[in-house]
């Protein structure tokens, strides 16, 4: 499992907690917990498009 999908899973499997819980303080702190998964997981969803864009530029210049 990558990193990116361990952070996807983490976050369903925090808002699946959250669903289940009877605690409101409980349902907020894993929804909390949900986001910041999400946000890293964009973060390194962005770091490698930025990446692979990078590489592309590169080959396209090696090519000339």
């Amino acid at each position: 499992m990558t990193e990116l999908e361990e952070l996807r899973y983490f976050e369903h499997q925090c808002l699946e907690m959250a669903e289940q819980s009877t605690l409101p303080d409980a349902r907020r702190a894993l929804r909390i917990l949900a986001r910041n998964y999400a946000n890293a997981a964009e973060l390194i969803e962005r770091r490698a498009q930025s990446a692979n864009t990078a590489l592309a530029q590169l080959f396209r210049c090696l090519r000339m």
